[in-house]
């Protein structure tokens, strides 16, 4: 078939006809995918890349690509294409598209030495909504006159989530770390650990923050003890994060990390204070409680709801020659995996209760598992092991206090009692011997108290308590504090608190000379502490006839211990304190610091004076009606 034949004009009007519809369509398929075409550009770039080695090293895996800069780098290569020297295939820098973070959305990854990796808040995070506040503690009530009409803790979060509506919160969290490299002459055993470095950035011309970087486009941290927060105010737009390894050979292996922001707080925190006190310990156990956690009386709503709680806050130890831990005391991640004792490993017992410091809610561990005559941290976390702790919950990444230390003892003839049914104010180690267990140690000597204060109370019962002011025998005090009063006395002076012979304290008195020790040896015949009566056995005979602990020391009970009693109790049953050496021998006296100088119930070591026992309990002799046997000083 012959073809048609177009005159010269004629052949130029089709080219130019067929070139527009094809402009048209090429228009038209742009402008409805322009997603599409910019991936592809994408795709196209990062090939050029990989062939030019321009992204060498970076080495980040990014699971939410933020791909306006990249697309930014490309239009500017796109402009210089026709700039003279411009070859087509090398670009100007190489950048990295930094992964997203969501609102209380922590990010988990692992970091080489000598990297650096990018996160980036986007602006539709900075300026989203808030996240609603989960709060699943009771209030923490400063009051002690405070009712339970105060506000919740759940309204008092929401208050100040809308003073710091324009505040974004950045918290990092080192969650593992590389070891000694000890193959390297250089690296000493006291080489301390080199922290993560953080360069974070509010500039669009600087969203890969990092080392050698315009340092007025960024701001610099570093962790301190594994943790890192930063707040930046009036945020409005894109908030960009480097995170960098140090380059350092003395080590080998990887960071592991957490990262987190949040618009509503800090998703990890930490507290300056200890919140943590150490009450006692033997050689392989120790109680630790909290501070008050509220200051609400007895019969309020407030108190029965910490009482019942399960108890929220966590413990974790290590021992100080331990290096487990070392550099990452503060990050809960690093606690929760390396920490000797911690959540979940069944060394730690927890409960709630009211024993000491004013009788307020509180919680104590019971730890168990630990080596003799060592000393541990103790660090207190709250979070995480609540429902309340996860992600995508305000502060779900955890809290962790400051350590504090505490030792546990040598010698194996003490030890540690708590929760006893009558004196139930007792938490101390107590002399003891490793043939009687702990149960069958606490019945000894919860039993031997109860029965001298049933005589007791038969004889407060001669007294008339209930009766008119002109008859009474006291205006200030009445029956029931007295009762109080010999108790604490009482379960004082008959569980007596015990600490290690070899210890040289000048406020421990010597008990038990006169019995050997549990291997068997025995002090000279002729040695003073044999000799003096004092000395050569303990303040309660049930000690010496029915546990034979050995030789062993006395933390003596605190002498206001006596002076309550007597200043509380009537006349008519004669109570009085020692004096002279009687006093020195029988009753210690309370140091300003807080530490233990003398025994009370319910003590813990330092505590503050503002948080000390009241009416700690009363230490005297006395006369007891039924046969009216005297109970004196010497017990």
């Amino acid at each position: 078939m012959p073809f048609l034949k177009l005159t010269p004009l004629q052949s130029r009007f089709a080219a130019t006809f067929a070139a527009t519809l094809f402009l048209f369509a090429f228009y038209y398929i742009i402008s409805t995918n322009s997603g599409s075409f910019a991936y592809a550009l994408d795709e196209v770039d990062q090939l050029i890349m990989q062939q030019t080695g321009a992204d060498a090293g970076v080495g980040v895996s990014n699971e939410h690509p933020v791909g306006a800069e990249w697309n930014n780098e490309i239009e500017d290569e796109i402009e210089n294409e026709n700039k003279e020297g411009y070859d087509g295939y090398t670009l100007k820098r190489a950048v990295t598209a930094p992964t997203a973070l969501g609102n209380n959305q922590y990010k988990l990854l692992n970091i080489e030495l000598g990297e650096t990796q990018y996160w980036v808040f986007p602006k539709d995070s900075v300026l989203g909504a808030h996240t609603s506040a989960t709060n699943e503690l009771p209030a923490n009530i400063t009051d002690t006159n405070s009712t339970d009409t105060a506000l919740s803790a759940d309204e008092v979060n929401r208050y100040e989530l809308r003073k710091r509506s324009s505040t974004v919160y950045i918290s990092l969290t080192t969650c593992l770390k590389p070891s000694l490299n000890t193959s390297n002459a250089d690296a000493a055993q006291d080489t301390q650990l080199p922290p993560l470095t953080i360069y974070i950035s509010t500039s669009e011309n600087n969203t890969n923050p990092g080392p050698g970087q315009d340092s007025s486009l960024q701001t610099e941290y570093t962790t301190e003890q594994g943790y890192m927060s930063a707040t930046i105010d009036n945020a409005d737009s894109a908030i960009y994060i480097g995170v960098s390894a140090p380059n350092t050979t003395l080590f080998t292996g990887i960071y592991n990390y957490e990262v987190a922001a949040s618009i509503d707080a800090y998703f990890h925190s930490i507290d300056n204070d200890t919140n943590l006190y150490f009450v006692d310990s033997d050689v392989n156990a120790a109680l630790l409680i909290t501070n008050n956690l509220t200051q609400s009386s007895p019969d309020s709503q407030n108190y029965q709801e910490w009482m019942n709680i399960t108890p929220p806050y966590t413990i974790f130890a290590n021992n100080i020659n331990n290096t487990g831990i070392a550099g990452l005391e503060r990050s809960y991640c690093a606690l929760s995996q390396l920490a000797q004792i911690r959540q979940g490993n069944n060394a730690v017992n927890r409960s709630m209760t009211s024993r000491g410091m004013g009788n307020k809610p509180k919680e104590q561990f019971y730890i168990t598992y630990l080596n003799s005559s060592s000393t541990y941290y103790g660090i207190l976390g709250l979070g995480r092991n609540s429902t309340a702790s996860e992600n995508g919950v305000v502060g779900g990444g955890g809290k962790i206090f400051t350590a504090m230390n505490f030792t546990t003892k040598t010698d194996n003839n003490c030890a540690l009692l708590y929760n006893l049914d009558f004196c139930s104010e007792v938490a101390y180690a107590v002399p003891s011997n490793p043939d009687i267990s702990n149960a069958a140690l606490a019945q000894l000597y919860d039993s031997y108290a109860q029965s001298y204060y049933q005589s007791f109370d038969y004889s407060l019962s001669l007294i008339q308590c209930n009766t008119s002011s002109v008859n009474s025998y006291s205006l200030a005090v009445g029956c029931s504090d007295c009762a109080s009063a010999y108790k604490q006395w009482l379960c004082a002076v008959s569980i007596p608190r015990c600490y290690d012979w070899s210890s040289n304290y000048s406020y421990l008195m010597p008990r038990d000379a006169g019995q050997p020790f549990l291997n068997g040896t025995r002090l000279p015949a002729d040695d003073p502490l044999v000799l003096s009566p004092v000395t050569n056995q303990s303040r309660n005979p049930m000690i010496d006839s029915k546990i034979n602990p050995g030789p062993y020391k006395e933390i003596l009970p605190c002498y206001d211990l006596c002076s309550e009693l007597v200043r509380t109790c009537p006349s008519a049953l004669s109570f009085k304190c020692p004096t002279g050496k009687w006093l020195n021998d029988s009753y210690g006296h309370r140091a300003a610091n807080g530490d233990i100088t003398c025994s009370y119930l319910g003590a813990a070591y330092y505590l503050n004076d503002a948080f000390r026992l009241l009416s700690p309990g009363i230490d005297l002799a006395l006369i007891i009606s039924g046969l009216w046997m005297v109970f004196w000083v010497g017990f």
